[in-house]
């Protein structure tokens, strides 16, 4: 029975951490790619719905989207991102406060992992819900 809802886990210099934070000695866009978990299709559910919502602090400069893969061992080139789940912050969004953008995208995936390119600042949590 899957979870109710979980955050999404990144493996940053042999860590594991939910938030992503830009480094302060990167001089180019990073990308990072959380762990991959469950998705609908893999409990056999017919109704293929997932929940996400990013959290970005202020300062967030860069994209965040769901990728998803039908594969049961995936390999890289079989994910895919998921339209309707991307989140663009530019240094033309001006915001005062951590931003929390939503999603509900269907599809009756095996897998799914948050995709994040980051240019500066953080995202603070990507939580995950099926």
């Amino acid at each position: 029975m899957p979870a109710l809802s979980k955050s999404l886990e990144f493996t940053i210099n042999s860590s594991t951490v939910v938030a992503v934070t830009y480094p302060n000695t990167a001089t180019d866009v990073m990308i990072y790619k959380s762990e991959k978990q469950k998705g609908d299709g893999y409990y056999g559910n017919s109704d293929g719905l997932h929940t996400v919502a990013y959290t970005a602090t202020p300062s967030f400069i860069g994209t965040i989207t769901m990728q998803a893969t039908l594969a049961t061992e995936p390999v890289e080139s079989d994910w895919f991102n998921v339209v309707g789940t991307t989140s663009s912050y530019t240094v033309f969004n001006v915001r005062t406060t951590s931003t929390v953008d939503l999603y509900n995208f269907s599809g009756n995936f095996v897998w799914v992992r948050g995709h994040i390119r980051i240019a500066d600042g953080a995202v603070e949590v990507i939580h995950y819900n099926h």
